[in-house]
């Protein structure tokens, strides 16, 4: 099992799916990782780019509003855009 610098194990479904090749949109999500109370998310950019991101970190033209097992909710320009886990 796989675990970040505070310790937090790495869900496994994330683990298998960071083995595979996936065809990706220009702004998605990569994986999830931490905890209820400090979590965060790996989002690849248009660039190809990955960002280690928390709430209310600007990625793109948005802003972090939350977190979840397998998606990522972006505040953008007024509305919210939900980025999900490519499905294995």
């Amino acid at each position: 099992m796989s675990t970040d610098e505070k310790g937090t194990p790495t869900p496994q479904k994330t683990l298998n799916l960071a083995t595979q090749q996936a065809s990706l949109p220009k702004l998605a999500l990569i994986g999830t990782f931490g905890s209820l109370t400090d979590p965060g998310a790996l989002i690849r950019d248009g660039r190809g780019r990955i960002h280690r991101v928390t709430l209310n970190d600007k990625i793109s033209d948005g802003t972090v509003a939350a977190i979840g097992d397998d998606s990522v909710v972006l505040a953008q320009r007024g509305r919210t855009v939900t980025l999900k886990l490519p499905k294995g």
